[in-house]
């Protein structure tokens, strides 16, 4: 799903690699003031392009996630999600070791432009920002989304399912977003299926879409510009991350 605004921002994966580049750049800075640290390793696997939306919105993040944000094995390992089967040591931090000097020389880096370039690619600031940002909280708002969440809503009551008590739109009662067993993947399964009965996410997403439009239109030469930044930094954080 690639809503207007999308194709002026970093996808998440754009945005890891923008971020590791930043940090390799910072390793790099601090090795040369004899200060070394473990930069991470860049997210890769295709998992992180799987987006909800409102919840999962299809059988195989439901199958595989339930109402959990997608993401790899080790990352729901990592934060408690699954039980964790490789055995590895985790209690040790990385750069756990760095004296409160190290530690400056660190911050220090930082700031400097080498790795600063990435971190200003990723910064989003400006009234198109926050007017698409708006947008989020204003879709629901919308009669026409009001009608997919009633469709929606209705058909989880027709399944048995009933309706998400805790603010959560478009989950149904019981669904849980830190948990994957059997039951919730039943649970994001029919879901699924009363979402694709109702077509509630291309209803809602439409709706987003056509609030979003005008913000486009009205800063496209601004957003056109930052995506401009974005990609010639995105160049930058290959080739230093393909020499590092």
């Amino acid at each position: 799903m690639v809503l207007p605004a999308d194709r002026f921002t970093e996808t998440f994966l754009e945005m890891d690699l923008l971020a590791t580049a930043s940090s390799v750049a910072v390793g790099l800075c601090a090795a040369e003031n004899g200060v070394t640290i473990t930069p991470p390793q860049p997210l890769t696997d295709p998992v992180y392009v799987s987006e909800q939306y409102y919840g999962p919105w299809t059988r195989d993040q439901a199958e595989r996630f339930g109402f959990v944000k997608p993401m790899t094995q080790a990352d729901l390992a990592a934060n408690g999600i699954v039980a964790d089967t490789t055995g590895a040591d985790h209690q040790a931090p990385p750069d756990g070791d760095l004296t409160a000097a190290d530690w400056e020389i660190v911050d220090a880096c930082g700031a400097a432009p080498r790795s600063a370039r990435f971190d200003d690619a990723l910064r989003h600031v400006g009234p198109w920002y926050a007017e698409l940002e708006a947008v989020q909280a204003q879709v629901l708002d919308d009669a026409e989304a009001k009608g997919a969440l009633r469709d929606l809503e209705e058909c989880y009551e027709q399944a048995g399912l009933g309706v998400s008590s805790d603010g959560s739109p478009g989950w149904p009662r019981g669904a849980n977003g830190s948990v994957i067993d059997q039951q919730q993947i039943q649970l994001a399964l029919a879901s699924v299926e009363c979402k694709q009965k109702t077509d509630f996410t291309a209803r809602v997403a439409a709706v987003e879409a056509r609030l979003q439009a005008p913000i486009v239109v009205k800063y496209a030469d601004e957003l056109v510009q930052k995506r401009a930044e974005i990609d010639e930094a995105l160049m930058a954080a290959r080739a230093l991350l393909a020499d590092a």
